[in-house]
């Protein structure tokens, strides 16, 4: 292990330990229940199904991931018309590991909007709550039955895409008008996009929520503040394995990318 993944492997076993901890919180009475209508069982499978479920697809993604990159490859091709050529950028840097933490952040909040959303929703939350008025409860599993792995599936395969350097560059000759140069990482094409879904959302979902809960009398208000932090570190640990995993995923990338006939040779752009 590399001095740049130390922290985040720590952090990533303190926050994992403090979530099953936390998870483990409605059994302090017992668990001959049903926890969450959605898994069959009592409520100790049913908290053990959360915790597993999630970081399993986690596992599954960063192998199937490199073939969602394709799939993402082929849909930026449509979307540009088929106008641009594409090659490699090696990037020599090494990703630090304040950003291997930092940048969990982005699919957890995915993860706590759609969380927020299932929660709001009385049919999607009457899957992962008893009690139809735990909002809290049901924002909470939302996110992590839900929100995770959607925002697995769709976020690590993007930093897998980020990472091999793969750049667009628009083939200006093909146009029969004056058209501006452009050159786009795939990846960061992808990832802007989310991220400006995930800002307005935010926005969106708290304040609906708030006054949802406002409506409800306002009790707990914070819990809505504090329980998506420990969600949104969650994929942490993911973040942590596809950069320890970056090199390996690059050489699988770029035999794919050679069977799509683009240019795997490495490149270095020049601004004049």
């Amino acid at each position: 292990m590399e001095k740049r993944h130390i922290l985040p492997a720590i952090l990533s076993i303190i926050l994992t330990i403090a979530a099953i901890g936390l998870s483990f919180l409605p059994l302090r009475d017992g668990f001959d229940f049903d926890a969450i209508p959605l898994y069959p069982g009592n409520a100790l499978s049913d908290i053990i199904l959360v915790m597993v479920i999630p970081y399993l697809i986690v596992f599954v993604i960063l192998f199937l991931g490199p073939f969602i990159v394709i799939f993402f490859i082929k849909i930026h091709k449509i979307m540009k018309l088929n106008k641009y050529d594409y090659f490699i950028v090696k990037n020599e840097k090494k990703l630090p590991g304040l950003r291997i933490i930092l940048r969990a952040l982005f699919p957890g909040l995915l993860a706590v909007n759609i969380g927020i959303y299932v929660g709001l929703s009385s049919t999607l939350a009457s899957w992962i709550v008893t009690d139809p008025n735990n909002l809290f409860g049901a924002v909470e599993y939302g996110a992590v039955i839900f929100g995770m792995p959607i925002a697995t599936i769709l976020i690590l395969p993007l930093w897998m895409l980020e990472s091999s350097g793969l750049i667009g560059k628009k083939r200006v000759e093909q146009y029969n008008r004056p058209v501006s140069p452009d050159i786009e990482g795939v990846g960061q094409f992808y990832l802007q996009m989310i991220k400006g879904y995930v800002g307005i959302s935010t926005v969106v979902a708290y304040t609906t929520v708030i006054i949802t809960v406002y409506e409800m009398g306002g009790a707990d208000l914070y819990l809505l503040f504090v329980d998506p932090l420990i969600v949104m570190f969650l994929l942490l640990p993911a973040s942590l394995l596809v950069e320890i995993r970056v090199m390996k995923t690059n050489s699988q990338l770029n035999r794919f990318y050679e069977k799509l006939q683009l240019d795997t040779t490495p490149k270095t752009i020049k601004i004049e």
